[in-house]
């Protein structure tokens, strides 16, 4: 809401074929991150990914990471999931 939003790439051992399954997924995820973490915390982006750039020490390259994320939010990999982090007023 303030800026940034949290973005997960999901690598797995299969990734889900269809649209659909991607979804279902990405929702379950969001929906388990929702009931463990605050609901800033929880992805409001899910991407599945074949896999993640990593250096030699198996660290995370943070710039390639970044160029990943941009290239990620335009393809059907992603799943946009921030309508199911509104907050509801009691």
């Amino acid at each position: 809401m303030r800026g940034d939003e949290v973005f997960a790439c999901v690598v797995a051992k299969q990734l889900p074929v269809d649209r659909a399954a991607r979804e279902r997924l990405a929702t379950d995820i969001v929906a388990w991150c929702l009931q463990r973490l605050a609901y800033y915390k929880a992805p409001g982006y899910v991407a599945f990914v074949p896999e993640v750039p990593l250096t030699s020490t198996q660290k995370i390259l943070r710039g390639q990471l970044k160029d990943l994320v941009a290239a990620s939010l335009a393809t059907e990999a992603c799943v946009d999931t921030r309508d199911l982090k509104k907050r509801v007023a009691a």
